[in-house]
């Protein structure tokens, strides 16, 4: 990924995005914004701590800088789950109960309306975003450590197929930041949960990164384990692009909830086709 902008607007885009005009892509920064405190100052996410008019203004500047309404912005409402919702026009005339109603428990959104940004919020989970050039369609995708041992990706790609005719080698795929595998500890009730998980699919254990000489307990690898599932489910390695970028490490330009506790902002990763 490289820093870029939207309008004044400071932001993370993929190389690999850049060759298809029909499409805007971003990932923010906790930069541009109107929050304060923990929250400075550009948090997406309700539901942290933060005042709710900051964050409704930090969501209208970022729907000023893609040149929508506020209404063409539509989050998933994550719970760590691995589902996939499909947005359609309709969405644009939900209120905000029946947004909530719809999408609850949804981690991945996928489209091909234009003109409708989907997006997801995180904090050190990983941010997916897909898109197939020759249907004209996207996904946005929420991937914690429990989406991405449900394969929340591939049930995405998989989603596509079945509602656009996706053909998963036409894919374009990006990794957004997160944190990286060099800070992310796990305790072991992580590590049995994932170990239940690899006996039924072996490939998994990728997700695991072995301890070493400066790793005296076990970390995750989220970076490795989704960019695994993409390959796995038939996407080129040419078309995959992973930011790694840590948003543990990179403090001047991210939230953290690892590194700042539960109380801090998110950033948002989206994706809108042009109409």
């Amino acid at each position: 990924m490289k820093k870029s902008h939207l309008g004044n607007l400071p932001v993370y885009t993929f190389s690999h995005f850049s060759g298809y005009p029909e499409i805007i892509h971003f990932s923010t920064t906790r930069n541009g914004g109107k929050s304060e405190g923990v929250y400075q100052s550009l948090n997406l996410g309700f539901h942290s701590g933060d005042e709710e008019p900051n964050v409704q203004a930090n969501r209208e500047v970022l729907s000023n800088a893609l040149q929508i309404k506020p209404e063409q912005l539509v989050f998933a409402v994550q719970t760590h789950s691995a589902s996939v919702a499909k947005i359609n026009s309709e969405a644009l005339s939900w209120t905000d109960e029946i947004r909530r109603e719809n999408l609850n428990e949804t981690d991945a959104l996928i489209t091909d309306k234009p003109n409708i940004c989907i997006a997801v919020k995180t904090a050190d989970c990983i941010p997916v975003l897909l898109y197939d050039p020759q249907r004209k369609a996207a996904a946005a995708i929420h991937a914690g450590w429990r989406g991405t041992v449900g394969r929340i990706v591939s049930r995405t790609i998989e989603a596509m197929k079945q509602e656009y005719g996706t053909q998963p080698e036409d894919l374009i795929a990006g990794i957004g930041p997160g944190i990286g595998p060099t800070v992310y500890q796990i305790g072991p009730e992580i590590v049995q949960i994932v170990h239940e998980q690899l006996e039924k699919n072996h490939d998994l254990i990728q997700y695991l990164v072995s301890k070493n000489e400066h790793q005296k307990t076990p970390h995750l690898n989220l970076w490795k384990a989704n960019y695994i599932q993409l390959l796995k489910s038939g996407i080129p390695e040419k078309n995959i692009e992973v930011a790694e970028l840590c948003t543990f490490t990179y403090r001047e330009d991210f939230y953290s909830a690892r590194r700042d506790g539960a109380a801090t902002g998110r950033l948002a990763t989206g994706i809108m086709i042009r109409a």
